[in-house]
């Protein structure tokens, strides 16, 4: 609790710490008193905390989606194609390479974005250079190469040379390209990896039941158009009526209904706000512990919310920053968690850089294990996240053997091997510098 007269008024305060890092600085000072973070490894001695158990479901895609998966992973390494624009490329490959992990039908709504660029671009009308920006809006993915990219580019903006001509033939042959991807996509229906999902849900509800913790599973989606396919998906398998979906808006007309219903349930009980984005997330939040069964999120899911009344966490779709892995599960593996966090993900048996990115998530960051997931010791050796997405991103874009991508992906173990070590070391250093004896033997214990 900070008193509200230390800093002054707002202007005073305003002139005093927010005109630049400095500032910052000295105001991080003052706060030092006041604010006080706690870490779960800290008080283990004090405060019974529950475990997270990994479990991995294969799936193997037939040869229609992997063959669409390698002719979209080729179109993306082309560098002279319309579709891509010059700024803001790395984050356009980026938003593809994630969506077609996702879903066919995903990717599909992304291609004709793409198409319609260049539509617009035989029509003679100023191309979309934000299109990667708009597609990120439209289905919430979350990635620290966004505001990255929109610096990139407003830096580079009086650097951008004169656009090409545009050769016609060209351009109409690379829209029915995209014309025979998106019709491909569609065709596809219900892939491999959704079918895997019944599976996933199949074995985490046993394990749910063999603990005695509640039947609720909280699904995680980087794509908004995978979050509607795989509701109606998964109400037609079985779960009808038992499925809610969450999301940055929240305004479909399901949670409309849910809204109301709690805000008539809930009128004389003082927790409306009045603010109907901030009642309509309570209200799904209370549905899903109440009434539901199956939550599917996306990433807006992961921040701030409590759902230590769920203990199945599965990331259908792997973001490849860790920070964000760890902020998902800490919804459910926190304190007031009665029972372990089953933590479910998926691996494409014939993608090998999609293997070794789980390997690594799982074996370098200890993201998916333990009592206390990865450590702020691990998860500082890679700062903002930035780095580690445009690394990865790099591996998919450039290797294209088994080999190739043994070799990337071990070059990037060692690497991590190194700054975590000096991470770990830097941090017994401190402690044998500023502690004594007794801490230390508290702390081994």
């Amino acid at each position: 609790m900070i008193d509200d007269r230390i800093f002054g008024e707002v202007p005073a305060f305003r002139a005093q710490y927010m005109a630049g890092e400095a500032d910052l600085k000295e105001l991080r000072t003052r706060l030092r008193p006041f604010c006080k973070r706690t870490l779960r490894e800290q008080v283990v001695e004090y405060i019974q905390y529950t475990e997270r158990r990994p479990v991995t479901c294969p799936f193997r895609p037939n040869d229609d989606e992997q063959r669409f998966y390698e002719a979209i992973s080729d179109f993306l390494l082309r560098e002279d194609t319309y579709s891509i624009p010059s700024r803001q490329r790395q984050l356009t490959l980026l938003v593809v390479r994630k969506l077609l992990a996702s879903l066919p039908n995903a990717i599909a709504g992304t291609l004709e974005a793409l198409r319609e660029r260049l539509v617009g671009l035989g029509e003679g009308r100023e191309p979309d250079e934000d299109v990667a920006e708009d597609i990120v809006a439209e289905e919430e993915l979350e990635t620290d190469l966004l505001d990255e990219g929109m610096e990139e580019q407003a830096e580079g903006e009086d650097e951008q040379p004169p656009a090409p001509e545009i050769d016609r033939l060209k351009l109409q042959a690379e829209i029915a390209e995209l014309d025979r991807f998106i019709a491909w996509a569609r065709s596809i229906g219900t892939d491999a990896k959704a079918r895997a999902l019944i599976q996933a849900l199949s074995i985490g509800f046993t394990e749910m039941e063999r603990m005695g913790a509640a039947r609720k599973a909280l699904v995680f989606t980087e794509s908004r158009r995978t979050q509607a396919f795989l509701k109606g998906f998964l109400e037609a398998s079985g779960h009808a009526g038992q499925v809610v979906v969450f999301n940055g808006t929240n305004t479909g007309p399901e949670a409309r209904a849910i809204h109301e219903r709690w805000a008539e349930r809930n009128a004389e009980t003082g927790r409306a706000t009045g603010l109907r984005s901030v009642d309509t997330r309570t209200a799904l939040l209370d549905h899903f512990r109440d009434e539901g069964s199956i939550m599917i999120a996306t990433e807006a899911g992961a921040e701030g919310v409590n759902l230590q009344f769920c203990s199945l966490v599965i990331n259908y779709d792997l973001p490849w920053n860790p920070q964000r892995i760890e902020q998902r599960i800490g919804r459910c593996h926190r304190y007031g968690q009665k029972h372990d966090v089953v933590v479910v993900n998926f691996l494409n048996e014939r993608n090998e850089a999609d293997r070794r990115v789980l390997e690594l998530l799982e074996e370098k960051f200890r993201l998916f294990t333990g009592l206390f997931g990865a450590s702020d010791e691990v998860l500082g050796t890679i700062e903002s996240g930035v780095d580690f997405e445009k690394r990865i991103l790099a591996i998919y874009q450039e290797c294209r053997t088994p080999e190739e991508i043994e070799a990337a992906f071990l070059a990037l173990r060692t690497e991590l091997d190194e700054r975590i070590s000096a991470r770990m070391r830097e941090t017994r250093q401190l402690l044998l510098e500023y502690f004594d004896e007794d801490v230390h033997a508290r702390l081994r214990l």
